[in-house]
Order: structure tokens, then C-alpha cells, then sequence
């Protein structure tokens, strides 16, 4: 029976190993095809490599790249969104997207975000969902500490400093605890997509029953309202909703 299991992890082991080998033989093949100017090549690479499940800025980054010198502008953008998910502050991330965003057909008049609900999304990128939950326990347990000290003093000036340690550390607490699920839902549960289908009409039911609203083009970033069926309803930037096929989207 040991023996079994000891073979089993062994089978592993070695399966794991071959994946990671295999994995980082694609990542330096799409290195050189890009290097070859097989944009297409290399995108395809870096496309297969995220659906397997990899996660990385570089990998996200070179995928853009890749994409944008193919000429599909569309996953170009999609991969420089992803990207700047796992590091919103990187300047060339941000400047590749301006220039991918600035060749897209349409134009809106984007409605204004307030400046807090922007910052603290920026803030909440800084790090990941679990570095942010982290912090948030070791805040917890310190303003616990701090609560132990307050109720074993006996003076009341010697409780005041705990007291106040005591309500910092749980404010900074659930602030970090709030970054962290603010993260968890832009990095895994982000509704924004892009669209890739060269032309879009937005329809007011699902299905081509429905008015027609709008049509939108490749490239277009619109958040996801509600699915149903093989359709979603899609908010544009100027906030004008309609039904598009869901096939014609993508999420970031």
C-alpha cells in the first residue's frame, strides 16, 4: 500500500515537472518567434499558455504585444487589461494600452468615475487578494494584543495608548480586508470585457428580434450586465445597455 502511494507521488512529481518544462520550452519557442517577427505565431503560444492557466505580468504584457504587432488590436487590448490587473502602476503596460485603446473605432463620452472608487480599485491591485487577507489577519490579531493589554492595565492613562492602538489596528484591518476582496472580484470576477467581433449590434432583447440600439466594434471595452442564454447585456462607457451575442465578447 505504501509502496503504491510512494509510486503515485512519484508519477506526479515527475508529471509536474515535464508540465513546467513543457511550459517554459513554449514560453522561450514564442520568445524566438517573436523575435523571428511571428507575431501570430507567438500570440498563439502566449494565448495557449493563459487558457492552460498560467498567470504572469511578462507572459500578460508579451501577449499584448504580440497581439497588437499581429494586428489583432481587439486581444491586444484584452491582454494589456489583464495585465494592468497584475500591475496597474507599470508605465509601459499603461502606455501600450493608450496606444491599442486610441485605434479603436468607437468614442465615447465616458460617464466620470468618482476619484475614491478609483483609487481605492488602484490601491487594491498593489498587491494580491491573499497578501491583502494576510495583512488583515495580522492586523486582527495585533488589535487583539492590544485589547489584552487594555483590559490588564489598570490605570486608566495606561489604557489610553492601547485603546487607541487598539481601534487603529482594527480600522487598518478592515480596510486591508476590503482591499482584499475588492481584489479577488476585479482580478477573478471582473465583469469588463472586450469585444472581438469585428462589428456589433446591441439589440434591446436578446436574440435579432430585439430594436436595434447601437453597434459597437472590435476593441470595445463594455461591462457585462447579465447573460442569459447565448447573450449578455452589455453597459457601453456613455452608459447606454443593450443585448450582443456573447460569442462577439470577451472577458477581461
Amino acid at each position: 500500500m505504501k509502496r503504491s502511494i510512494a509510486i503515485h507521488l512519484l508519477l506526479i512529481i515527475i508529471a509536474l515537472q515535464v508540465s513546467s518544462q513543457t511550459s517554459e520550452e513554449s514560453y522561450r519557442h514564442a520568445a524566438e518567434l517573436y523575435e523571428s517577427s511571428d507575431f501570430s505565431g507567438a500570440a498563439a503560444i502566449y494565448k495557449r499558455l493563459y487558457d492552460e492557466g498560467y498567470r504572469s505580468e511578462e507572459l500578460l504584457y508579451n501577449a499584448g504585444n504580440a497581439f497588437f504587432k499581429a494586428g489583432d488590436n481587439a486581444s491586444a487590448i484584452l491582454f494589456y487589461e489583464r495585465a494592468r490587473l497584475i500591475s496597474p502602476a507599470d508605465e509601459d503596460i499603461n502606455y501600450n494600452l493608450q496606444v491599442a485603446r486610441s485605434r479603436v473605432t468607437d468614442k465615447f463620452e465616458t460617464l466620470p468615475e468618482l476619484f475614491f472608487v478609483r483609487w481605492f480599485d488602484f490601491f487594491s491591485l498593489l498587491a494580491s487578494t491573499n497578501t491583502w487577507a494576510l495583512v488583515s489577519l495580522v492586523l486582527f490579531i495585533i488589535s487583539l494584543l492590544f485589547i489584552l493589554i487594555f483590559l490588564t492595565r489598570s490605570a486608566s492613562r495606561g489604557r489610553l495608548i492601547p485603546f487607541w492602538m487598539t481601534l487603529v489596528t482594527i480600522i487598518l484591518s478592515l480596510v486591508t480586508l476590503s482591499l482584499a476582496i475588492r481584489n479577488n472580484s476585479l482580478v477573478n470576477h471582473n465583469r469588463k470585457a472586450v469585444v472581438t467581433c469585428s462589428i456589433v449590434t446591441g439589440r434591446s432583447a436578446p436574440g435579432d428580434s430585439g430594436n436595434e440600439l447601437f453597434v459597437i466594434h472590435s476593441g470595445t471595452t463594455v461591462t457585462v450586465e447579465e447573460k442569459l442564454g447565448a447573450y449578455s447585456e452589455v453597459r457601453l462607457p456613455d452608459g447606454n445597455k443593450g443585448w450582443v451575442k456573447e460569442e462577439c465578447i470577451e472577458k477581461i
